[in-house]
């Protein structure tokens, strides 16, 4: 009830060009200066996009000419982790700056702590803060977020939640409109696709596909599958992309560490190649949505006030030790696309050292690249001294990122990894000596000391945050549970209801 009260006030600031209240002790008319044109704002995500996943990367088999645009008009972080490599974790921190855990929970199917949920999203969600700044807040496609159905609790106005074409569809629409006339305010559009997530409905994935999936669920899929008859098995057998080299499982893996990928591993080699060319081939439909949108900005003659970024929610592991889909601490799973765009901002730079994390880093970047005040006591830094050239570059060590069953810290070659299973088993993982993460140096003595300065930094965050002791209760048969009882409450919902929130 606390939250929707804010929302309509903040509604009401939102129709006034600065607002005269304090933010963060400051008045915003010391932010702005009324003469300024604040630059607006064009967020594009995907759902669960590999950060090999674009042409721009090297990646021969798919083409994504508007992804492309974006790394060469703009900055390219190549070193970037998700906070947590599922969606609602993920997407909470992408528009709070926050920890999912912050909030008590890690995954897709706990309910939040309310009380927590309510002090983080009212005053230091990404709408709210960009609204009370005088920002047109706007969002189009999937949502899924704690505590929220329609994102109206984080400061935005949801146009639509198709996330197909949907937010092509709204940029097209809004942008148009914006470009006819005097622009009154600056707008902050977020766009939120669904692809490639729809390879979790490819046939043989999920036990529901087609029959027992909304219509537009299984759509794009069922069209990848009709063109893959249709294709002479010499041209399909040429559009094949190469296996990973690391299908194996990582040595010492226990089945909790990794239960909730595991289904691809009873495939042969015709299921995965499948998997793998339907994997590319909505990545490249997702590439077109995003490019009608970039169209849009262009036509309307808006691209040279406009900030643009592009991320993803989380990865895919593609066959990578056997696993498909997300939810576990290896790279295929964890590292996403990130890239920022705009006047000011350094172009066709592809930074391959820094680290950097979308979901902790993405709100203080954008809140320093626009001018607002960063909110206080976040996890994350502004990104926006290696974006610009300009001012001193935050250091930084590490990384902390968390999933439903494990939290991980990494200095972007060793990570370390402490699961919540019983015995709090550990992973560590050498990227420059072993980049597939196949091996687990956890109980290799020439790697002790590392493990330990690792362990330390990781578990004293962890119980500055509160988190610890570790608990040892995060199995699959608990997450099994909590989504069979989210399933009971969708059968109840009425038949033409369709959800996108998978």
């Amino acid at each position: 009830m606390e939250r929707r009260k804010f929302i309509k006030s903040a509604g009401a600031v939102a129709g006034t060009t600065l607002f005269a209240g304090p933010l963060f002790g400051k008045e915003w008319s010391s932010v702005f200066d009324a003469s300024t044109k604040k630059p607006n704002v064009l967020f594009i995500m995907t759902d669960q996009q590999m950060y090999t996943m674009m042409s721009c990367m090297g990646n021969t088999w798919l083409k994504t000419p508007h992804m492309d645009s974006i790394a060469k008009r703009g900055y390219s972080f190549h070193k970037t982790y998700c906070a947590n490599p599922v969606c609602m974790p993920s997407r909470f921190s992408l528009l709070t700056g926050h920890y999912a855990s912050d909030v008590g929970v890690k995954e897709n199917t706990s309910a939040a702590d309310e009380t927590k949920l309510d002090g983080i999203i009212s005053e230091g969600a990404l709408g709210n803060i960009f609204r009370k700044a005088g920002y047109e807040t706007l969002y189009s496609g999937k949502t899924h977020l704690y505590g929220s159905s329609d994102v109206s609790e984080y400061g935005f106005t949801l146009d639509d939640k198709d996330p197909y074409d949907g937010p092509a569809l709204y940029a097209e629409k809004v942008l148009a409109e914006i470009g006819k006339g005097k622009q009154e305010k600056p707008f902050f559009l977020f766009l939120s696709f669904l692809n490639p997530h729809d390879i979790c409905y490819k046939a043989g994935v999920d036990k529901r596909f087609p029959d027992e999936l909304p219509e537009p669920n299984t759509r794009e899929t069922k069209r990848l599958l009709a063109l893959y008859k249709s294709l002479p098995p010499e041209e399909y057998r040429k559009q094949i992309p190469p296996r990973p080299t690391n299908i194996e499982p990582i040595n010492g893996e226990q089945q909790d560490m990794v239960s909730m990928s595991t289904q691809g591993r009873k495939w042969d080699d015709d299921q995965w190649d499948l998997y793998n060319w339907m994997y590319h081939r909505l990545t490249e439909g997702v590439d077109a949505q995003i490019g009608r949108a970039l169209t849009a900005l262009k036509n309307a003659g808006l691209e040279e006030n406009t900030i643009i970024v592009f991320t993803s929610d989380h990865g895919e592991m593609n066959r990578s030790h056997g696993l498909i889909t997300k939810n576990v601490m290896f790279e295929e799973s964890q590292r996403v696309p990130l890239m920022f765009a705009g006047k000011g901002i350094k172009s066709n730079v592809a930074d391959t050292s820094t680290l950097a994390c979308n979901g902790l880093d993405f709100l203080p970047t954008i809140c320093e690249l626009t001018g607002l005040e960063i909110p206080k006591k976040l996890p994350g830094i502004s990104l926006a001294p290696f974006l610009k050239g300009m001012g001193k570059k935050p250091a930084r060590k590490y990384i902390i990122t968390e999933d439903y069953n494990a939290n991980q810290i990494t200095d972007g070659r060793y990570k370390y990894t402490v699961y919540e299973l019983p015995g709090n088993p550990e992973m560590l993982t050498d990227l420059a000596v072993n980049p597939g993460e196949t091996i687990n140096y956890a109980d290799d003595p020439s790697y002790a000391a590392i493990k330990l300065d690792l362990k330390k930094e990781l578990m004293a965050d962890l119980t500055k945050r509160g988190l610890t002791p570790l608990r040892e209760d995060r199995t699959i048969q608990n997450i099994r549970a909590a989504e069979k009882a989210k399933k009971t409450r969708k059968k109840e919902r009425p038949k033409n209801k369709i959800d996108y929130e998978e």
